[in-house]
Parts: structure tokens; C-alpha cells; sequence
């Protein structure tokens, strides 16, 4: 294919991504849905506009490697330092669940240690694009709900870190070598932290003494890829590379101008993310295993949410608040992508594992508006100080009930506004 056609299917698509945003914003619906349909319809199982499997890989490591900066650079390292106990916690217990459940299960069933390995990372991993977009849709961003879910999500992006070492070193037996690498890995990461947290912020000379605005996203686009490549010398992905400089640059004295400069072409990078899902989804192995797609989405959904409101009323949070941030958490993130491709480069899957893996994400990620229902439905219990487990079972399954507290959290709101 030449370059004119590349350009014009690229047109075709980007143009029809928007529409289909703009479709699905109208629905009150996350626009991310829109997209991911997009790269759907004219992918390898739609209208083949984009068929090339090096294309699609180009356009899948470009979108995650810059949804990754993006995110890097919104999180807060100091805000997430004050109350950095109960996500570090939570995070280490469900990792560490996970993966002792995910032995066992390969013990008894005879499965590959590492299949299972890979599996326990995908389940502990939730998506911070998505669900970043699921709190400014409630409108709980800023309150003790979003606050607790962006900590396990820095947390949780921060883990990354060891298991894509282990995945990347899966040929050989755990050694001597593997284990310092995760120390050295994990070492690195906490003494980031620490540094970004300080109370001074860090000054980037090159940011500070700019002396056109409009060059202000070119360098720090400039440092992100640089960053990218840097941390490949190491044994880590690029995308991984690409946070860790979202996460230095959006910790600086600079951060409020780049953010702002950056910020008209975030929902360009987010597109360009979800656009890449679509791409790679593959409708044809959808079809020809659906039940097993099905079951495995259902089984992932629901234990995530269960083990995540059991792990958060561990640590004292109200029932119904507990429920509602376990459900918003439910989805598979982005990350689950990138070890799919490491765990594929490492022969721990073969093309049937990661097609599953992306079809299970992607319809994941697609089930965004569900999430946000059930999620809303527990977030009104918890606003009106109910949280028994039957109110929790009854909202979420009985129409007349939900409607009741529904009317009544209104109610309550505005009395509270009068006051």
C-alpha cells in the first residue's frame, strides 16, 4: 500500500472516530466507546482500511506510549504521598492474592507457571484512562472516592515495573540476576518518588527559559521520547520509559504550563490509544469463540469487584463505598496490553492468548457505561449511610428500589444545599 492510500485511510478513520465520538457524547456515553468502534470498523475484521499487522502494532505502541505520558504526567506524586498507605497496601495484598490464587489454580489444573503469572498481573491491573474518565463522569474526581481510586491507580501503574521484569525473564528458572533486577527496578521507582515529593519542585531549565510557549509541547514530547528510548537500554518497554517522564515533568515547577500546553492534544493522544484497541480487536476470533470470551470477561469482572470491596473494607472504608470504588476498578487497563506484547515476544503466549487478552480488554474497556451505572447506583447508598450487603444486592438487581434511593439522594443533596 502507498503512502497516498495510508494517508487517506488514515483521514477516513480519524474522521470517522470523530463522529463517532461525537455520537456517542451525545448518548452521554464515554466518547473512548466511539473510538474503540472506529478502530473496529476499519481494521483487519471490519473494512480492512488498516490490515498491516507492523501498521497496527505501530499505531497499538505509539497510542499506549502516549496515553502513558499523559497519565504520568496528571498524577500527583505529592497528593498521592499523603495518603499513600491504604492504595501501596491494597495494591500489595491484591497483587500478592492474585498470584498465589493464580499458583494454585496451576498446580491443580497443570497450567504453565507463567501463563498463570500473567493472568494474576492482567487481573490486578485496572485501567487509569477509563477510569479516570468514570470519576469526572460521577463527579467524584476530587472527593475521598476518587482520591482512594487515583492512589491504587499510581499504585498499581507503579507495580508495573517487576511484572514486566518477570515476564520479560520467564525462559529461565527465577535467579540471582532476576531478583536484583526487581530491586534494583522497584529501588529506582521509590527513590523517584521520594525525590518528587519533596517540598521544593524540581526546575527543568530547558522548560523554564523557552522563549516561544508554542515550542513549550515539542520539547517536552522531545523529552518523553527520549525517556522512551533511554529506559529500552535497561530491559523495559518504552511505554514504561514514556511515564516515568509524564510522572517527572507533571512533578516540577513546570508542570501547570506544560499541562496546559499539552492539554489541547490529550484527547488527540487518548484517541489515538482507544483507536489503536479497536485496531487491534479481532471480531472474526470474537465470533468463532464468544463463549469463551464471555465467560472469561464475566469471571474477571466479577471476582475483580468482589476482591476489591473485601480488600478495601479491610481497611475500614464504609460497604457501599467499598462496592462502588471496587466496581469503578473492575476494568482491565491499558498495561494489560503491554505485557500481552512482552508476554508473546517471551513465548508465554501464543496468538490465540494475546487475541484473547485484547478481545477481553477491549470489551472490558467497552462496558465503561455499565460500570458507571452499578457504580452509581452503590455511590447513593453510600451517600445515605446504607451499607447493608441486601440494600448493596437489592440496587443493583431490583429497578423500583434503585429508583426510590435514587430520588432520595436527590432529595437529600438539596436539602443539604439549603442549609
Amino acid at each position: 500500500m502507498n503512502n497516498e492510500y495510508v494517508f487517506a485511510h488514515l483521514t477516513v478513520i480519524i474522521l470517522v472516530a470523530a463522529v463517532s465520538g461525537i455520537l456517542l457524547a451525545r448518548l452521554n456515553q464515554p466518547v473512548m466507546i466511539g473510538y474503540i468502534l472506529a478502530g473496529v470498523m476499519f481494521g483487519p475484521s471490519g473494512l480492512c482500511f488498516i490490515s498491516s499487522r507492523d501498521q497496527i502494532q505501530f499505531y497499538s505502541e505509539l497510542g499506549i506510549l502516549l496515553l502513558l505520558f499523559v497519565i504520568g504526567m496528571e498524577l500527583n506524586i505529592r497528593s498521592f504521598l499523603k495518603m499513600w498507605k491504604i492504595p501501596t497496601l491494597f495494591t500489595v495484598i491484591q497483587v500478592s492474592a492474585n498470584v498465589i490464587l493464580s499458583i494454585l489454580f496451576a498446580v491443580v489444573f497443570d497450567w504453565p507457571i507463567y501463563v498463570s503469572l500473567l493472568t494474576a498481573f492482567i487481573i490486578s491491573l485496572s485501567s487509569t484512562a477509563a477510569i479516570v474518565k468514570v470519576l469526572e463522569h460521577l463527579g467524584e474526581l476530587k472527593t475521598d472516592i476518587g482520591n482512594i481510586t487515583i492512589g491504587i491507580l499510581v499504585a498499581q501503574d507503579i507495580v508495573i515495573v517487576p511484572m514486566m521484569l518477570i515476564m520479560k525473564e520467564c525462559k529461565g528458572a527465577i535467579n540471582v540476576t532476576i531478583i536484583f533486577d526487581l530491586i534494583v527496578a522497584i529501588g529506582l521507582v521509590v527513590l523517584l518518588i521520594k525525590y518528587l515529593g519533596r517540598k521544593e519542585k524540581i526546575i527543568i531549565p530547558s522548560l523554564q527559559f523557552l522563549s516561544h510557549a508554542e515550542l513549550t509541547p515539542v520539547v517536552t514530547l522531545g523529552l518523553c521520547f527520549a525517556a522512551a528510548s533511554i529506559v529500552v537500554l535497561f530491559g523495559l518497554s518504552e511505554a514504561y520509559g514514556a511515564f516515568l517522564a509524564g510522572l517527572f515533568i507533571g512533578n516540577t515547577q513546570e508542570r501547570q504550563n506544560v499541562l496546559n500546553s499539552v492539554k489541547p492534544i490529550q484527547n488527540v493522544l487518548l484517541m489515538a490509544f482507544f483507536l489503536s484497541i479497536g485496531l487491534m480487536f479481532d471480531l472474526h476470533f470474537l465470533m468463532d469463540h464468544w463463549i469463551v470470551v464471555t465467560l472469561t470477561l464475566l469471571g474477571v469482572s466479577a471476582w475483580k469487584v468482589f476482591s476489591n470491596s473485601i480488600l478495601l473494607k479491610m481497611f475500614s472504608i464504609e460497604l457501599a463505598k467499598s462496592v462502588s470504588i471496587g466496581i469503578i476498578l473492575a476494568q482491565l487497563g491499558e498495561f494489560s496490553l503491554l505485557l500481552a506484547n512482552v508476554a508473546i515476544q517471551s513465548q508465554i503466549i501464543d496468538a490465540f492468548g494475546q487475541k484473547l487478552i485484547i478481545c477481553v480488554t477491549a470489551l472490558s474497556l467497552s462496558l465503561s457505561p455499565i460500570f458507571i451505572i452499578f457504580s452509581k447506583k452503590t455511590k447513593n447508598l453510600s451517600f445515605l449511610g446504607d451499607n447493608s450487603l441486601y440494600s448493596i444486592m437489592k440496587i443493583m438487581f431490583v429497578k423500583s428500589f434503585s429508583d426510590e434511593v435514587t430520588k432520595l439522594t436527590i432529595q437529600s443533596k438539596k436539602m443539604k444545599q439549603k442549609k
